[in-house]
């Protein structure tokens, strides 16, 4: 069931269907979104009702996102608007970005976008949240001191206030974020002793910002390290700020460890493959092109290898899904484990696999690994208690003796493949 998020949203997008597929999956995370065909019906929603978020395509016929985001920046506490642009659109990103909106996204053809998007819209918030509060911050301090300290230790974020003399306050959650018992344990100590080396410079450059121009300081995404020696994923900003008569800055900071776990869960879903743990196609090809420049580069050899397994089909159909997926798994560890560390096997869908072997001396070397690959696999496999037995065909290109391309490499090694299966399988092949 969708957590009840209670966030109104106006999504403006002249095309029916991508409307309906992105309003479909923000209200399976608990969003409300109602849809405007284009800028003008939208801006026109905006007057007759309340909504927290605005996200507007830009190329629409009648009032274009830009115009949007332009007619929103002139209002007073204006809706906040993260432009969704095409592919190849960053310039209009960057403009959106210019005239006022709080970020952008970009489309893609996989529509991976949509699962970034709860997060860029939870930031967006966060961002405007934390706008708000600064705004009610300023006025507390300056009806009283005592008010202020109050909505400061309440507040989930780290606060610190630091000078020349070090930190002279800090609120709770800035104390539990950096492991302290409580927050004098940290006062007069320099904000940089937490800041790890390779942090370091740009948190330099971020208080440079604050002390510059409060309005252009960013957040920066960086680490802490807590008094224990752990570190901590934070974002950071600043403001400058007086303090008990002195020149200071207030330092803000949060924990963003959740949400660089899920970061990093979907840039490894980008690139590996879910059931196999192997490099996909997409992380395949980057690799490929990174070992072809280097071979061209420094005159080495390296192989491509196009394998399918043989009579996995039938494993699949007599034994089920769910054993067939065990067997691949299976087939992907014996096959990491005939290949040195700096050789890549991925899975390139179904039960096909390709293989990059590295610095190969001769020619002949890629037959020696193709017979481990293939004896490998001829051994019996356990699956759900039964014994399987399957095959390999393999197919091989060499660089530089078959192609200087990538694309072509692969497609002689597949088609090498063929070869070996015409010639009865469990067998490798190179084309003339």
């Amino acid at each position: 069931m969708a957590e009840e998020r209670s966030c109104r949203v106006v999504y403006m997008e002249d095309d029916p269907g991508l409307a309906r597929l992105l309003q479909k999956s923000l209200r399976r995370q608990g969003y409300e979104v109602e849809l405007a065909e284009n800028g003008e019906v939208g801006l026109a929603m905006l007057v007759e009702g309340h909504y927290d978020l605005v996200l507007t395509d830009n190329n629409m016929p009648v009032c274009d996102g830009l115009t949007v985001i332009r007619t929103l920046a002139e209002q007073n506490d204006a809706t906040p608007v993260i432009m969704v642009t095409g592919n190849g659109n960053e310039t209009t990103a960057v403009e959106a970005l210019k005239l006022g909106a709080i970020d952008y996204i970009v489309k893609d053809v996989d529509m991976g976008y949509l699962e970034l998007l709860p997060m860029v819209i939870e930031k967006a918030l966060q961002k405007r949240q934390m706008i708000q509060e600064r705004e009610q911050m300023f006025i507390a301090i300056r009806e009283s001191e005592e008010r202020y300290r109050r909505l400061v230790d309440l507040s989930p974020d780290g606060i610190a206030i630091h000078s020349s003399e070090g930190l002279l306050f800090m609120n709770p959650a800035g104390a539990a974020l950096l492991k302290a018992k409580c927050p004098d344990e940290l006062l007069r100590r320099n904000i940089r002793d937490f800041v790890p080396p390779e942090f370091m410079d740009a948190f330099s450059m971020l208080v440079e910002l604050i002390e510059r121009d409060a309005s252009s300081a960013p957040w920066r995404e960086g680490k802490f390290i807590c008094l224990d020696g752990s570190m901590v994923d934070v974002e950071v900003s600043g403001v400058p700020f007086h303090y008990q008569g002195k020149h200071s800055l207030q330092i803000i900071f949060r924990d963003i460890s959740e949400r660089r776990i899920a970061q990093d869960r979907l840039e490894y879903l980008a690139n590996f493959d879910a059931l196999t743990g192997l490099p996909n196609r997409r992380l395949f090809f980057d690799r490929l092109s990174c070992l072809l420049s280097h071979c061209k580069r420094y005159n080495e050899q390296f192989s491509v290898l196009f394998l399918d397994l043989d009579r996995f089909k039938s494993v699949n159909d007599t034994l089920g899904h769910s054993a067939g997926d065990e067997l691949l798994r299976e087939v992907a560890k014996r096959m990491r484990e005939c290949l040195r560390h700096a050789d890549t096997v991925a899975r390139m869908g179904g039960d096909e696999f390709a293989v990059l072997l590295s610095r190969i001396v001769e020619p002949p070397d890629t037959g020696i690994v193709s017979d481990k690959i293939i004896t490998a696999l001829a051994r019996p496999f356990t699956i759900q208690g039964r014994e399987c037995h399957i095959g390999v065909s393999i197919g091989i290109s060499v660089f530089p003796d078959h192609s200087d391309d990538a694309e072509t490499l692969l497609k002689i090694a597949d088609s090498a493949m063929y070869r070996a299966k015409e010639d009865g399988r469990n067998c490798y092949r190179y084309l003339p």
